[in-house]
């Protein structure tokens, strides 16, 4: 089972995922909803892992279309709280080195408020 909360803050949209996300419709779900928030004024999203059990390729290509137009409007994406086994599944497959994770919430907003005043 797979569930997702789009939280709508005063600069980015914070996007909260609970489950397993594995399914390919419950990946483009999520990837179409956020496509449709972001724009040129509004493109930051913070996405919180915390209560994510699983993730498969579907969940990743996704997330990486979710960075991709975030990045294409100004923007950025940045993942947070990130459990033990999706780590290591970001490490293997080098997703690390492309998007930005930090360990806590409160963090992901310092980094994106550092990017927005560069």
């Amino acid at each position: 089972m797979f569930n997702f909360t789009i939280e709508d803050k005063s600069s980015y949209f914070q996007v909260n995922l609970e489950g397993r996300l594995m399914i390919h419709d419950d990946a483009q779900h999520l990837q179409n909803r956020i496509s449709k928030l972001l724009s040129k004024e509004k493109n930051h999203v913070i996405i919180n892992f915390e209560k994510l059990s699983y993730l498969n390729s579907s969940g990743l290509g996704a997330l990486i279309t979710i960075l991709t137009k975030s990045r294409n409007f100004g923007g950025d994406t940045v993942i947070t709280d990130v459990p033990k086994i999706i780590k290591e599944l970001l490490l293997v497959s080098k997703l690390n080195t492309v998007f930005k994770i930090e360990p806590t919430f409160s963090e992901a907003v310092d980094s994106l408020n550092k990017l927005k005043n560069n």
